[in-house]
């Protein structure tokens, strides 16, 4: 088996942003695997930061992507210290609270929408040093939330309908520089640990009966085809459900 096939990232630099997360770690990881040289982007979480980025000698970079210039100094760290970013990925989220439409507020659904305008500017620090590269990757982490909607999940299932088109509308400006961009879209992810409120549940319950396969996704296989789409030449513009098998109408 040919370097090519066994480290399809070998040089290539992937900053994920919420690299922390549970799904971050496992993104983290797989990237590394397959070659490429990890900045593992977090906000709060420096310690699990620092960990992973010993664990897969990579890099720990903070990055608040509510703050261009802290996402500015992010990119200026990871180019100097490793090279031009030309994988980016984006996991973050507003961990949402249930509140149905009629209680919306503008500053609540304006703390889940800034996340797009944070994957927007994220994006616009990237393009750059992909362009100049001739080759990029984004992949942009969404949910099932946002074409198929629960009650009180409004704000959450908004502002990841709002960054899956802004995704979609960069594979077709950015497609000519050999920059791709793709959507993840995992409905619930597995794990025992988790502990749910009631809403949550729910939720899950109802979702575990519908599924095709009757079991959810791991972090790790959610994780996988993230990683298959950095790797791919000739998808974009593409939304991937890994729901279990949960009929989504999109």
């Amino acid at each position: 088996m040919s370097s090519a096939q066994t480290a399809p990232l070998e040089g290539r630099v992937a900053l994920v942003v919420g690299g922390a997360g549970r799904l971050g770690r496992e993104i983290c990881r797989i990237l590394a695997d397959r070659g490429a040289i990890v900045a593992v982007g977090y906000r709060g979480s420096e310690d699990a930061a620092r960990a992973l980025a010993a664990e897969i000698d990579g890099l720990a970079v903070r990055i608040d992507v509510n703050d261009d210039d802290a996402i500015d100094r992010a990119f200026a760290r990871v180019e100097a210290e490793r090279g031009s970013v030309t994988v980016v990925v984006d996991t973050a989220h507003v961990e949402s609270h249930p509140r149905a439409v009629a209680d919306l507020d503008r500053e609540f659904l304006g703390e889940h929408l800034a996340a797009v305008q944070g994957f927007a500017a994220v994006a616009r620090r990237a393009l750059p040093g992909m362009r100049d590269a001739g080759w990029g990757r984004f992949v942009y982490v969404s949910g099932a939330l946002m074409s198929r909607p629960y009650a009180g999940f409004s704000a959450y299932g908004a502002a990841k309908a709002a960054a899956t088109t802004l995704t979609r509308y960069l594979a077709a400006e950015e497609g000519r520089a050999g920059v791709t961009a793709n959507i993840v879209a995992p409905g619930r992810v597995f794990d025992p640990a988790d502990e749910l409120d009631e809403t949550r549940r729910e939720l899950s319950d109802m979702l575990l009966a519908r599924t095709a396969l009757g079991e959810f996704p791991t972090a790790a296989q959610i994780a996988a085809t993230v990683a298959d789409l950095t790797t791919s030449s000739h998808l974009t513009g593409q939304t991937v459900w890994i729901t279990g098998g949960e009929p989504i109408i999109a």
